[in-house]
């Protein structure tokens, strides 16, 4: 490799001569002076110890070799125009795509239902590929390309990270159902045994810090790596739990629990979703994202940041 030329310039002025037929039309081409462009001709003719292109009439034929690296250089230019250069054309009716999708349960509750059903309609070549994982692992993962995008609400992912808010749920509690609708209250709340989804671990520490701000603790009776078992516990026992409403209106389908008012201001959640710069300008990324927006979005109209 040490005897090739520096750069690849000399493919533009192989490819300029052997069209243009001259070294002046030539270097009118590349936008060089005519010293400039017999200079490096001089230099390929010496590399390669062959004239390349000799006179022949009132312009320039090239030599075996010459019209070998012509040829040559007129693919490797066509190949760089069009995997370097050019902005690659993205048609997701025609893609086969898959993405990674790293997600949290109300990601996957809330969104991944409509964003299926959006390519079905509109892409139907493109998958996806649902990942679990804590919202510790979450940036990791973005930054190493095990994913491509993340939903959830995950708190703060670090610098080179995008982030767009989707949309914004309320916290709640959940019991089992009386048929009294009893409010509940802080010392209630408090001396009440939780189960806690480890899948929001987020808002579980949400929670655990609101209280401890009041001098109070969060019992806990049970940590369950199941947010679908939640539900039936709650339903089963004198145990609460706090989650999103939305993931609420889910439980209340599976199991006999009923929805109570937290005693206490909790802000809202904000679901967002997440990618790495490098795939900020991808056609294809971009689309994706695009499409999630338009699907959930509480907000159309904002823009990404970071």
């Amino acid at each position: 490799m040490s005897d090739m030329p520096h750069d690849l310039n000399f493919l533009y002025l192989v490819d300029a001569l052997y069209r243009e037929g001259s070294v002046s039309a030539a270097a009118r081409r590349l936008d060089l002076t005519q010293p400039a462009a017999s200079h490096a001709l001089n230099r390929l003719r010496a590399r390669f110890g062959d004239p390349l292109f000799v006179r022949s009439g009132a312009g320039m034929t090239p030599t075996p070799t010459g019209e070998r690296m012509a040829r040559g250089a007129a693919r490797a230019l066509a190949l760089i125009q069009s995997d370097v250069l050019e902005e690659p054309r993205f048609d997701p009716g025609q893609s086969e795509r898959r993405f990674t999708v790293g997600m949290t349960d109300m990601g996957g509750t809330a969104i991944l239902p409509k964003v299926m059903q959006m390519l079905d309609r509109q892409a139907p070549g493109i998958t996806l590929q649902p990942k679990v994982a804590a919202s510790s692992e979450i940036g990791q993962m973005l930054e190493s390309g095990a994913i491509d995008v993340a939903w959830g609400y995950f708190g703060q992912l670090g610098p080179g990270l995008y982030q767009q808010s989707l949309f914004r749920r309320a916290l709640i509690g959940i019991r089992r159902k009386s048929g009294r609708k009893s409010a509940m209250t802080l010392k209630t709340f408090v001396n009440t045994p939780h189960v806690l989804a480890n899948a929001t671990e987020v808002t579980n520490e949400l929670l655990r810090q609101r209280l401890k701000e009041r001098g109070h603790s969060l019992k806990v009776a049970l940590e369950c790596p199941y947010i679908l078992a939640v539900p039936a516990i709650v339903a089963g026992t004198d145990y609460i739990a706090t989650v999103p409403d939305e993931l609420a209106g889910v439980f209340q389908r599976l199991a006999e629990i009923e929805t109570f008012q937290l005693p206490l201001p909790m802000p809202d959640i904000t679901v967002r979703q997440h990618w790495h710069a490098r795939f900020n300008d991808d056609a294809g990324h971009r689309w994706f994202r695009n499409k999630v927006f338009e699907c959930v979005s509480d907000d159309a109209g904002k823009g990404p940041r970071n």
